[in-house]
């Protein structure tokens, strides 16, 4: 079976129900959720099964909170995910991937706009303070193994852009040059996927195509040349990047903000017993 083939298929069905659809349903907003939607419902279909894709808000425990994010991609094998009146709270920890869904960034607002949300998730403190532990198999994590999203890609969590038009190339190239100047690379988007013309991400120190802004040379843009193949190579960035993330064991007693108790102390037994200062109850 060619990949690539197949994917052009699925681009061609991809695009009745992104771009057609959405362009039948005048109100803003509910055509803004049929085009998040529609690319949650591909994702769900063809990334790894432990992945849930949803919508709502990433916190942190400190208090941290984002806005409101089109596309959240989470591991469910990790923490918990609260709700509150059907809105639904995504701790950092578990978060893998997030994505900002336009039916076009045909304006400096709309980018400015998508990438302020990427922005404010990549802003979390997703170590808690580098308490948190890098979980390294189902329900083990291994003191002493570094979990820094200040410093390493795989710790972070990845945030993308997707739309079916944008500005001019030049335009938008120069745009992002000048976000990038002005912010920390932590805070850097990694991917940008306007499926019908490009995708812009970064070349690193190894020469390679990669979301990795802590190891960027270089903005990567694609030629157009590649136009075809751009929804199957945004699938293939954001799958490998899956395969690679990391995630941590959120500490749930920081984010109920709860760092002690009280208590009246009872012997095990009755009739009484020592506490361990030695003191008679």
């Amino acid at each position: 079976m060619n990949l690539n083939s197949t994917f052009r298929k699925i681009s061609k069905a991809f695009a009745a129900e992104f771009d057609e659809l959405t362009r039948e349903i005048s109100h803003n907003l509910t055509s803004g959720e049929a085009r998040e939607r529609v690319l949650i419902t591909l994702l769900k279909k063809y990334l790894p099964s432990r992945m849930g894709i949803d919508s709502g808000f990433v916190i942190d425990a400190l208090g941290g909170e984002s806005k409101q994010i089109d596309v959240v991609i989470y591991d469910k094998t990790v923490g918990t995910i609260f709700e509150v009146a059907e809105v639904k709270f995504f701790p950092c920890e578990s978060v893998i991937a997030v994505g900002e869904v336009k039916s076009d960034i045909a304006s400096s607002e709309k980018l400015a706009d998508a990438l302020e949300k990427i922005s404010s998730v990549k802003a979390l403190d997703r170590s808690n303070r580098k308490k948190n532990e890098l979980i390294t198999g189902p329900g083990i994590s291994i003191p002493g193994i570094a979990f820094d999203p200040e410093l390493f890609h795989r710790d972070q969590i990845l945030g993308f852009i997707f739309t079916s038009g944008s500005l001019s190339q030049d335009n938008l190239i120069s745009q992002i040059q000048a976000y990038l100047k002005s912010h920390e690379p932590k805070v850097w988007p990694n991917l940008y996927c306007d499926w019908h013309r490009h995708i812009i991400s970064y070349e690193t120190t190894s020469n390679a195509l990669s979301p990795a802004p802590m190891e960027a040379k270089y903005l990567y843009c694609t030629e157009e040349s590649e136009t075809p193949d751009l929804l199957l190579l945004f699938y293939c960035i954001l799958a490998d990047f899956i395969g690679k993330a990391h995630v941590a064991r959120p500490i749930y007693f920081d984010y109920a903000a709860i760092k002690e108790t009280k208590a009246v102390f009872y012997g095990l037994f009755e009739g009484g017993g020592e506490r361990a200062d030695g003191t008679k109850i």
